[in-house]
């Protein structure tokens, strides 16, 4: 990554409380949903490489579990990827706050479908969030998701796509329920360069 395209100590504190602000709005929504209060971690900025995002993959990516990952494209001036990963035991329990019943949460597809909606709705109130904090607009592919078994199956996908990747994360977690899941934004050297322009901008206001 260009020097130019890292962020120093300043901007990753802006970043941070903006991040802050935005998750909120994107826990809130899915609390009133289902009834129940979660929080929210720091979120956690880094910028790496690929390999470093394999080594990141890999150590989040247990093995022997199975998680839901859903990946959802962000375009604009600010633009990337998405990613929400909840392992399966998480996903089942937020079913079960969606009034699936036993049967229903064995049921894979049903799965799938409860995680693409958390996943939408978590996306576009945080993204939407954040990019009203730093005056830009973008828009959202439709989510779409997989079950992934282990890291080296899915980073192969993102080999070709991402030079350098900001890591930007969450857990969200629901303890009462037993649900934790995180969320990771990915951008492009052209996209981190322009959010840090706007970060500036924003410290220029204080």
């Amino acid at each position: 990554m260009s020097e130019y395209a890292q962020f120093n100590e300043n901007e990753k504190d802006c970043l941070q409380e903006l991040m802050n602000i935005s998750y909120g709005a994107a826990t809130a929504a899915i609390a009133d949903i289902i009834n129940k209060e979660a929080t929210l971690s720091i979120p956690n900025i880094q910028t790496v490489t690929t390999k470093e995002f394999k080594d990141y993959l890999k150590e989040k990516l247990l093995n022997k579990i199975e998680y839901f990952i859903t990946n959802q494209l962000i375009s604009g001036s600010f633009c990337g990827e998405t990613m929400f990963v909840i392992d399966r035991k998480s996903t089942e329990n937020l079913a079960l706050e969606f009034d699936l019943d036993e049967d229903e949460v064995k049921d894979d597809d049903e799965l799938k479908d409860v995680i693409l909606e958390i996943s939408n709705i978590i996306t576009s109130t945080t993204l939407s969030k954040l990019a009203g904090l730093i005056e830009t607009s973008i828009s959202f592919s439709p989510p779409q998701v997989e079950i992934v078994k282990n890291s080296e199956s899915f980073y192969r996908n993102y080999i070709n796509e991402y030079d350098h990747i900001i890591i930007i994360s969450t857990d969200i977690i629901f303890k009462e329920q037993n649900i934790s899941g995180e969320l990771l934004i990915l951008s492009k050297d052209e996209a981190t360069i322009f959010l840090k322009e706007a970060l500036n901008r924003v410290l220029e206001e204080f």
